[in-house]
C-alpha cells in the first residue's frame, strides 16, 4: 500500500463545526430562583457544555444573561447550594468555592480530595457541609468565622463511595447516606467529631440509602435490608414508616412569591409564573458553548450523517452537500445515545442509563417529545432489568439477517458483566440473555455477525462506574449461537488486555479487531483461531467513547480504523496500515463514511477526511 506523506494527512481534514451547541444543568439541583444586588429577580444556574462548567445568571424579565467562568477546569459538583445570603455553594477542581449571586463575584474556600461534591446541607449556625465523592470525606466552610475544615472521611472502602444525601438532627449530628456498591448511613457529632456507621455489615446491599430532614424537624434514613429508621444524638431508632415528607427546598421560587415554572437548558427558554397570573410567561435566553460530546454517528440512506450527543441527549443531522446541521432533544433527557446502528433505511439507538432501545427513521418528522412518548425516534424495547444488564450500552449490532438488533454494554453501576438483547424488528419482541447466560465478569464492548445463527462478541473486563474491581483478567472473544443462546468458543487474549475495542468482518471473511490500547488481531471464525496479534504503532491509542466503534469497511474494501492522532487505512490482506489524516485535536469518536469521506468526531466537533487519497 502506498504511503501518505504526514503533510498530506495533515491536510486531508475537514472541519464541520460544533453538531450541538448546547448545555445542561448537572444532575442535581443547579437552578434557582433568586434576586441580583437590585433586586431583580434572576434565574441563577449552573451549566455544563461539554466538558467544562460555567454559571449563567439570566434576568426573569429580559433573558438577559451573564456568563460567570471559574478558574478551574471540569464540570464540578452534581448539585449546588443556595443559602439565605445569596451564596451559592459549588466544588470545582480541587476547591469548594463560594459564588456570590450580587456581585458575580468567586472565590475558593478549600482544597477537597479528588472528585467532587454530590451533596450540601446547610446547619443552624451558617456552615455548610458538602459530602465528597468518591472518598466519602466530609468538609466545611463557615462562613461567619472564615474557616474551612476537612472533617475526614466517614466510611472506608476500596470502591467509589457516594455521599449523599446528607441531613443534620437538632442534637448537631450530621447523617448521610453511601451508595452504590454497598450502602451504609454514617453520622458525626459536629461538637466532638466523634463518626459511626450505623448498618451492620451482613444487612448492607447494593443500592441508594434514603436520608432527609422531615417537616418535624425529625431525620429519616432507609436502605434495603436495614429498614426505615429516626435518626438523633447519633443513634438510629427502627420504625414502620416516616410520618412525615421531607422538607422541600423551594429553590424555584423567587423571593417576591413569583414561581420559576420550568426551564429549558438546550433550548434555550424558560417560563416564569408571576405573582397573580394565571400563565406562565415564556423568557427566551441564550448562553455560550463549545458543545457537548459526539457519542455517536453513521450514514444514513438519505446521505446524510446522522448521531447523537451525551449530556444532553442530542439527535443531529448533518448534511454532506450543504454543511447544514441541526439538533433535537427527547423532551430533555439529560443521558446520551451511545450507539446508533442501521438496519435498511431505519435507525437504531441504545440509551444511558435504562438501556431503553429508540427506532428512529430520519424521513419522518421528528417528535422532541419524552423517548415513552416520542413517536420519532421510537421506543421499541424497555425493560426494567435492562439498567443493571446493558445500562450502559457498549455495543449495538444490526445483525446481517436484516431482522435482529443486539444490545450489550454493561450495568449502569456496580454489576459486572452484561446481559444481551436480542430484538426482532419483525414481531417487535426482545429476548434478554442474563449475564449467566454469557461470560459473566466481562462486559460487552464489540459485537459482529458471522452467519445467520452466530455472532462474535468482545468484552472488557473494567468493572462499571462505582463498582470494585473484578476477577477477571483479560479480555477476550467469544462466540454465541442466537438460536440456542450458547457460547460455543471463547478466545482469551495473551498478553492480557483490559478491552476489544472494535471488530469488523472483512471482505476476506476474517474478522479484524482492535484491542486495548492499540493491538490489531485477525480472527479466522472458520477454523476459530487468532491468527495474528500486534501491535500497531505511530497513531496513539485506539480511539471511541462510550460505545467504542472505531472500525469500519470501506467501499474499497480497506478497513479505516480512528486511533486518537490519527485515521488509518488497513490493506486485510497484508495488514500494511498507514495514517490518511492527522486532525489537530484527539479523535474520540466515529465513525461513518459517505460519499468517500470519513467521518469522525473530536470531542464535540466532526471532522472527515477523503478516502480515496
Amino acid at each position: 500500500m502506498e504511503k501518505v506523506s504526514l503533510e498530506f494527512a495533515s491536510e486531508n481534514v475537514l472541519e464541520h463545526g460544533v453538531m450541538a451547541p448546547v448545555g445542561k444543568s448537572p444532575w442535581g439541583p443547579s437552578t434557582v430562583a433568586t434576586v441580583d444586588a437590585d433586586g431583580r429577580r434572576i434565574v441563577f444556574t449552573k451549566l455544563w457544555t461539554g466538558g467544562n462548567a460555567s454559571y449563567l445568571c439570566i434576568d426573569a424579565e429580559t433573558g438577559q444573561t451573564e456568563q460567570i467562568y471559574p478558574d478551574a477546569s471540569g464540570v464540578g459538583a452534581y448539585r449546588i447550594l443556595l443559602t439565605p445570603d445569596n451564596i451559592v455553594y459549588d466544588t470545582m477542581g480541587d476547591q469548594m468555592v463560594a459564588i456570590d449571586v450580587p456581585s458575580r463575584t468567586m472565590r475558593a474556600l478549600g482544597e477537597i480530595p479528588s472528585g467532587m461534591a454530590l451533596s450540601f446541607v446547610r446547619a443552624g449556625d451558617g456552615t455548610v457541609y458538602a459530602g465528597i465523592y468518591p472518598s466519602a470525606t466530609l468538609v466545611s466552610y463557615n462562613p461567619t468565622t472564615d474557616i474551612y475544615t476537612n472533617h475526614g472521611a466517614l466510611d472506608e472502602a476500596s470502591w467509589p463511595q457516594y455521599l449523599r444525601p446528607l441531613a443534620i438532627d437538632a442534637s448537631g449530628w450530621i447523617y448521610g447516606g453511601i451508595a452504590i456498591e454497598k450502602t451504609q448511613v454514617v453520622g458525626m457529632n459536629l461538637a466532638t467529631g466523634e463518626k459511626k456507621r450505623f448498618i451492620s455489615e451482613e444487612k448492607r446491599r447494593r443500592g441508594d440509602p434514603t436520608v432527609y430532614l422531615g417537616k418535624d424537624g425529625q431525620v429519616y434514613a432507609q436502605a434495603d435490608g436495614w429498614g426505615w429508621h429516626v435518626m438523633f444524638e447519633g443513634n438510629a431508632m427502627p420504625i414502620d414508616t416516616p410520618p412525615v415528607e421531607a422538607v422541600a427546598d423551594g429553590t424555584d421560587i423567587f423571593p417576591d412569591g413569583s414561581l420559576l415554572a420550568s426551564i429549558d437548558i438546550p433550548d434555550r427558554e424558560l417560563f416564569v409564573q408571576d405573582v397573580g397570573a394565571e400563565e406562565s410567561r415564556e423568557v427566551r435566553f441564550d448562553y455560550e458553548s463549545t458543545g457537548v460530546r459526539l457519542y455517536t454517528m453513521i450514514a444514513g440512506a438519505d446521505g446524510n450523517i446522522h448521531g447523537a450527543t451525551g449530556i444532553p441527549l442530542r439527535v443531529w443531522r448533518f448534511d454532506p452537500d450543504t454543511g447544514a446541521h441541526w439538533n433535537r432533544g427527547l423532551g430533555g433527557y439529560g443521558g446520551h445515545i451511545n450507539q446508533f446502528a442501521r438496519q435498511g433505511d431505519v435507525l437504531y439507538g441504545a440509551v444511558y442509563s435504562t438501556g431503553t432501545l429508540l427506532e428512529y427513521d430520519p424521513s419522518k418528522p421528528y417528535d422532541d417529545a419524552p423517548m415513552w412518548e416520542s413517536k420519532n425516534p421510537r421506543q421499541v424495547h424497555y425493560a426494567d432489568e435492562a439498567r443493571d444488564l446493558y445500562g450502559r450500552p457498549s455495543a449495538v449490532l444490526a445483525h446481517s439477517d436484516g431482522r435482529h438488533i443486539l444490545v450489550g454494554g454493561s450495568a449502569a453501576r456496580v454489576l459486572k458483566g452484561s446481559g444481551l438483547l436480542i430484538y426482532d424488528i419483525e414481531t417487535e419482541v426482545g429476548t434478554l440473555l442474563d449475564r449467566s447466560q454469557l461470560i459473566p465478569d466481562q462486559g460487552i464492548t464489540a459485537l459482529v455477525s458471522l452467519s445467520d445463527d452466530d455472532v462474535l462478541i468482545g468484552t472488557s473486563t473494567r468493572p462499571p462506574t462505582g463498582g470494585g474491581e473484578g476477577t477477571a483478567k483479560t479480555a477476550m472473544i467469544y462466540r454465541l449461537n442466537l438460536k440456542t443462546h450458547t457460547v460455543t468458543g471463547r478466545w482469551p487474549f495473551e498478553p492480557a488486555t483490559p478491552a476489544i475495542r472494535d471488530m469488523v468482518v472483512a471482505p476476506d471473511g476474517l474478522v479484524y479487531g482492535l484491542a486495548e490500547p492499540n493491538r490489531l488481531f485477525v480472527f479466522d471464525p472458520l477454523q476459530g483461531e487468532i491468527l495474528s496479534d500486534e501491535p500497531i504503532t505511530g497513531y496513539g491509542a485506539a480511539s471511541g467513547y462510550q460505545a467504542p466503534r472505531c472500525m469500519i469497511v470501506g467501499p474499497d474494501d480497506n478497513i479505516y480504523a480512528l486511533f486518537r492522532e490519527a485515521v488509518v487505512r488497513i490493506d486485510p490482506g497484508t495488514r500494511a496500515h498507514t495514517a490518511i489524516a492527522r486532525p489537530p485535536v484527539q479523535i474520540t469518536s466515529g465513525i461513518a463514511i459517505c460519499n468517500n469521506r470519513l467521518y469522525f468526531g473530536c470531542i464535540s466537533r466532526l471532522f472527515s477526511c477523503a478516502i480515496d487519497v
